[in-house]
């Protein structure tokens, strides 16, 4: 799958997930947002409330990773807010 890299498609692919559910930075980096820090900063700039929450997640060879970011999309600007 191949995704584009201009901030504007990340931020949509980010937006996208988040609309489903909180995700870590591991799942938005599936998705092809290597700067997901910066995308969730732009995000709420334009208006969207997302928390982050530190977690640990276990990677697929059994490896704890703590500190992990964890994104929630709590509430989206009115239509007129959204830029």
């Amino acid at each position: 799958m191949k995704f584009s890299s201009s901030a504007d498609a990340q931020r949509a692919r980010a937006l996208e997930a988040l609309r489903t559910g909180p995700k870590t930075s591991y799942d938005l980096r599936r998705l092809g947002l290597y700067q997901a820090p910066a995308r969730i900063l732009e995000l709420r700039r334009a208006g969207y409330l997302i928390e982050t929450h530190p977690v640990t997640v276990v990677d697929a060879d059994g490896y704890e990773h703590p500190g992990v970011a964890l994104y929630t999309l709590v509430e989206e600007p009115s239509p007129e807010e959204a830029t």
